[in-house]
């Protein structure tokens, strides 16, 4: 399956980018890397996530980064809505 990063999940990499780049930039660069690649891999294993409370949505984590990617499967695409560190809150909507 191909793998499309919507307009939230790329500002979200920036975000995170951003946000460890200020103390590091290597590690910056490292962690939105190993992000992407683990997004990526979602083409062959789309499967792999659990199912959220969210409606088509799925989400993994990534190991030893704490992050969570959340996905959706779109006929033969996989799409990548968000990517939030598994210590931030939920965003607003979210209450179930």
């Amino acid at each position: 399956m191909k793998v499309r990063f919507t307009r939230p999940a790329l500002s979200d990499l920036e975000q995170i980018y951003s946000y460890v780049s200020a103390d590091d930039p290597k590690a910056a660069s490292r962690i939105v890397a190993a992000l992407i690649e683990h997004a990526r891999n979602l083409g062959a294993t789309p499967h792999e996530g659990r199912a959220t409370d969210e409606p088509n949505v799925r989400v993994i984590v990534v190991p030893r980064l704490r992050y969570f990617i959340f996905y959706a499967i779109e006929g033969d695409e996989v799409h990548i809505t968000h990517i939030r560190h598994t210590s931030r809150r939920r965003p607003p909507g979210w209450e179930r």
